[in-house]
């Protein structure tokens, strides 16, 4: 692996060249599941309140976007004469 991250090395257990068996693949499954568990943390309140703002910015536009063209070919049909 790269000289930036000689800790990493133990997690490239295995020959590029050969495929490695079922077993070590499993094996190497779950010790990088276990790293990423350990490295992982769980988003705070902060985090949390952000997303769901950002959810609703999100979900407004859209509904309001979906209103204005549906009143647009309302307008249009009535216009137009078309049922």
């Amino acid at each position: 692996m790269s000289k930036q991250y000689p800790k990493y090395d133990k997690y490239e257990k295995f020959d590029k060249k050969k495929k490695p068996s079922l077993y070590e693949r499993i094996g190497i499954f779950f010790r990088n599941t276990k790293r990423i568990l350990k490295i992982a943390n769980k988003p705070g309140r902060k985090d949390y309140f952000l997303v769901f703002k950002i959810c609703t910015i999100g979900l407004v536009i859209l509904g309001a976007v979906s209103y204005v063209i549906q009143l647009i070919f309302t307008i249009i049909n009535d216009a137009l004469g078309i049922r």
